[in-house]
């Protein structure tokens, strides 16, 4: 059993038929940086003990009175006691003191204008977690990270909701910053174009070129019966057309000789006729159930995603075939 300086003292004094004498002598002065100090007195001695709390005040004066007896009565010093008793309430680090707005300023929502930001610039939607809440009870101090992308930004604060804010605060100025410096290139750019005679044939040529699309992916949020409809709309009308003549064109005449090479070509022109139109197109190889059957899955990041999945007794045929698929699809929307 583990015991403590004041049950040590305890058994020591029942062992000569006193007990020891606990006084408060100072009760903290009600403040919430409380200190309370307890004074011992067994044997014709005296000891003092100060401490957070009237626990801990009066394990440091029990201890304190055991030195001053191994001192008194020349025995060897204790070693430190195995059990200490827990700070049940630690002392508070430094409380940032939250700004305070003039009475003509209105509040704004950090939170919510950072998620706007976010939704406006195609980033993921903020998170925050709770990384630390110390202090007594009466005076937590909160601590909230915030994380948008790779960006880290934390923030401390009396209540979770203030802690929140700070963070989000601090996470919407670094990243307003970020959107005007790009918005600044932006105009610089913009500026560079009208005096180039040949700006408008670099940014038509962009796409392909770059393999990038330069515009945002629209979230068609359509019935499924509409979708090839909307689809379409989302593209210039002659653009649409000439897209439509150029995979008529794409399919190859001659299918029978279907080799790792003819299935890797065909498969490139098609990506590059689909960066025109700002469409990526990926495939995916499925797990076969049998030796001799394999299966493909091509898709076309429209929104919602276009899948077509195809088998064969190859990897090449699989993909082939899905490939011709995907093609079916793309004429059925775009036609």
């Amino acid at each position: 059993m583990i015991k403590t300086p004041i049950s040590i003292l305890q058994e020591m004094m029942v062992k000569q038929q006193s007990v020891p004498d606990y006084q408060l002598i100072h009760d903290g002065g009600g403040t919430h940086m409380n200190t309370f100090t307890y004074q011992v007195t067994c044997d014709g001695l005296t000891a003092n003990g100060t401490g957070r709390s009237k626990k801990d005040a009066k394990h440091e004066a029990a201890k304190a009175m055991l030195e001053t007896i191994a001192t008194h009565r020349g025995y060897l010093q204790l070693p430190a006691p195995t059990s200490q008793s827990p700070l049940r309430t630690p002392l508070p680090p430094v409380i940032p003191e939250t700004e305070r707005l003039p009475p003509n300023v209105p509040f704004v929502n950090a939170v919510g204008a950072l998620k706007e930001l976010c939704i406006e610039n195609n980033l993921q939607e903020p998170q925050y977690v709770q990384v630390s809440d110390v202090g007594p009870p009466h005076r937590k101090i909160f601590t909230f990270l915030c994380n948008v992308a790779n960006f880290r930004e934390t923030g401390v604060a009396r209540t979770k909701k203030q802690a929140k804010q700070e963070a989000a605060k601090k996470m919407l100025h670094k990243l307003t910053d970020l959107v005007a410096d790009l918005n600044i290139i932006t105009e610089l750019g913009d500026k560079e174009e009208e005096t180039d005679p040949t700006s408008e044939t670099a940014k038509s040529l962009y796409p392909t070129l770059s393999r990038l699309p330069n515009a945002k992916k629209i979230n068609l949020g359509y019935k499924i019966s509409e979708y090839h409809i909307k689809v379409k709309e989302s593209i210039d009308s002659a653009l649409c057309q000439e897209f439509v003549t150029k995979l008529d064109t794409l399919v190859p005449e001659d299918c029978s000789n279907i080799t790792p090479e003819f299935v890797q070509e065909f498969q490139l022109s098609l990506q590059d006729l689909l960066f025109s139109v700002n469409l990526e197109l990926s495939s995916i190889f499925i797990k076969p159930l049998k030796e001799d059957i394999y299966i493909t899955a091509i898709k076309v990041n429209t929104s919602p995603d276009t899948v077509q999945i195809a088998s064969g007794n190859s990897k090449e045929r699989a993909t082939f075939y899905a490939l011709l698929k995907i093609i079916k699809t793309l004429k059925f929307f775009f036609k």
